[in-house]
C-alpha cells in the first residue's frame, strides 16, 4: 500500500508540473519517460541490489575520511584551545569550526581534482550519457551533470561560452538542475549532521543528488518545453581547462573559495535563524490578539506545514507526519536547506523521534536540493555575471525554477518511497 501511495504521488506531481507549465509546445514524452525509468532504475540498483553495500560503504567511508582529515587543523595548535576533549566534553563541540573545516578542505580537494582532470572526466561521462538517453543538448547535459558534483554557481562556468546563446528552455533546465541537486562540499556537512539519525545517510544523500538530475530534466522540459533549436543540439561540449597553474595553486584557490562559501553559509544561518525567530515572535503576538490571549501555537513552521501538507503526503508520507515534513519543506523553500537539515537533525534526536525511518528518508531526499529564494539571487549574480544580457530571463524564471526544483526533489522522495 505504501508503494502504491508513492507511485500515485509520482504521477500526481508530474501532472502538477504540467499544469503549472507554459504548455507552449508538445511535452517531450521520450525525455520524461527516460527520466522516470532512470530514476527508478538507478534507485533500485543503489538501494535493492548488492551494489548498495559497495557504493554506500565507499561513500560513507569517503565522507568519514574527508571529515576526519578536514578536522586535523582543529587538532593542531590552530584551534587546540576549543577542540581538545576536555573543552568539548564540558562545553560541546564548536559546530561552526567543524563546518568550516569540512567545507574549506573539500572545496580545496575538488579544485585539485578538477585541475588534474578527474572531475571533468566524470562530468563528461555523465553528460554524454544524459545527452544520448534523454535527447537534450550538449550544453544542457554538461550543466546538469556538473550540478551533481559541483555547485549551482560552478556548473554554469563549464559552459561559459554557450550561456549567452542558450534557449529559454535550456536556461530553465540548467536553473532547475541547480535547484534540485546539492554540491559535494555541503553533502559532507549534511552527512555529518544527520549521521546520528541514520548510519547510511551519506550514501542516501549521494543517491538523492544523483537521481534528482533526471527528475530536474523531466520537470524542466514538462514545464517549459523546447520550442527552438539549441546551438549545441547533437554536439559534444568540451569542458574548459582549469585556470590554475599547478596542484598547489588549485589547492590555494579552492581553499579561498571554500572560505567564501563558509562565510556565506554562516551569514545565512545567523540572519535566517534570527529572521525565523522574529517572524515567529510576530506571528505569536498576532496569535494572542486573534485568540484573546489563548494562543493556539501559530508559527512560521506551522503555516508552512499546512501549505505543504498535501504535496508532502503525495510522496508517501503518512497524514499524521505530513505536517512535520511540510514544515521542513517550507523552511527549506523560504530559508534554505541548511536550516531545514539542522531542524531535521534536532527533531530526530528527540525521544521518541517524530518521524518513522521511512518518512525520515523520504524527507531527506526531498530536502536534498537548493530550491529556495536565496538561490535565485545567487543564480542571478553568478550566471548573470557570465552573461549579463540573460539577467532578465533569470529573474523572470526564478520563481518558476524554485517550484520546478522543489517538484523534482519531491519526485525523488516518491522514488525512495517505492523502495524503503
Amino acid at each position: 500500500m505504501e508503494t502504491l501511495h508513492s507511485a500515485f504521488g509520482y504521477v500526481a506531481l508530474l501532472a502538477i508540473a504540467w499544469l503549472l507549465g507554459r504548455r507552449t509546445g508538445s511535452p517531450p514524452w521520450r525525455t520524461i519517460a527516460v527520466a522516470s525509468v532512470l530514476q527508478v532504475g538507478l534507485a533500485a540498483l543503489l538501494l535493492l541490489t548488492g551494489l548498495r553495500y559497495h557504493v554506500f560503504g565507499a561513500v560513507g567511508a569517503l565522507t568519514q575520511l574527508l571529515k576526519n582529515t578536514s578536522q586535523k587543523a582543529g587538532e593542531s595548535l590552530l584551534f587546540i584551545g576549543v577542540s581538545n576533549p576536555e573543552f568539548s566534553s564540558t562545553y560541546g563541540p564548536i559546530i561552526a569550526l567543524e563546518i568550516a573545516s569540512v567545507i574549506i578542505f573539500v572545496a580545496s580537494l575538488s579544485r585539485i581534482l578538477y585541475h588534474y582532470r578527474l572531475l571533468p572526466w566524470l562530468i563528461g561521462r555523465l553528460s554524454g550519457a544524459m545527452q544520448r538517453l534523454m535527447g537534450i543538448s550538449g550544453a544542457e547535459s554538461v550543466a546538469v551533470a556538473a550540478n551533481v558534483l559541483l555547485g549551482m554557481t560552478e556548473a554554469p562556468l563549464l559552459i561559459r561560452p554557450y550561456v549567452q546563446r542558450l534557449t529559454t528552455s535550456e536556461l530553465f533546465c540548467m536553473m532547475v538542475a541547480g535547484m534540485a541537486t546539492i554540491a559535494g562540499t555541503v553533502m559532507v556537512v549534511y552527512a555529518s549532521m544527520l549521521s546520528g539519525a541514520h548510519a547510511e545517510i551519506a550514501g542516501h544523500l549521494f543517491t538523492a543528488s544523483l537521481i534528482s538530475a533526471p527528475a530536474a530534466i523531466a520537470v524542466a522540459k514538462l514545464m517549459l518545453p523546447e520550442t527552438q533549436i539549441p546551438a549545441t543540439a547533437g554536439q559534444h561540449v568540451e569542458l574548459p581547462a582549469d585556470d590554475t597553474l599547478n596542484g598547489l595553486d588549485a589547492a590555494a584557490r579552492g581553499a579561498t573559495e571554500g572560505m567564501q562559501l563558509f562565510i556565506n553559509i554562516l551569514a545565512m544561518l545567523i540572519a535566517f535563524i534570527g529572521l525565523v525567530a522574529l517572524a515567529n515572535s510576530t506571528i505569536a503576538w498576532i496569535d494572542t490578539q486573534v485568540h484573546s490571549g489563548a494562543a493556539v501555537g501559530w508559527t512560521l513552521q506551522a503555516i508552512a506545514g499546512w501549505i505543504f501538507r498535501l504535496p508532502v503526503w503525495l510522496m508517501g508520507i503518512t497524514w499524521s507526519e505530513a505536517g512535520t515534513v511540510g514544515s521542513l519543506m517550507g523552511i527549506k523553500t523560504v530559508l534554505n536547506e541548511f536550516v531545514a537539515f539542522v531542524e531535521l537533525s534536532n527533531l530526530m534526536s528527540q525521544q521518541p523521534a517524530p518521524l518513522s525511518s521511512r518518512s525520515f528518508l523520504i524527507c531527506t531526499y526531498a530536502l536534498c536540493g537548493f530550491a529556495n529564494f536565496g538561490s535565485v539571487a545567487i543564480m542571478i549574480g553568478g550566471i548573470g555575471g557570465i552573461a549579463p544580457e540573460r539577467r532578465g530571463d533569470l529573474a523572470r524564471l526564478g520563481f518558476r525554477a524554485i517550484v520546478a526544483g522543489t517538484l523534482a526533489t519531491m519526485l525523488t522522495g516518491c522514488i525512495v518511497g517505492l523502495f524503503v
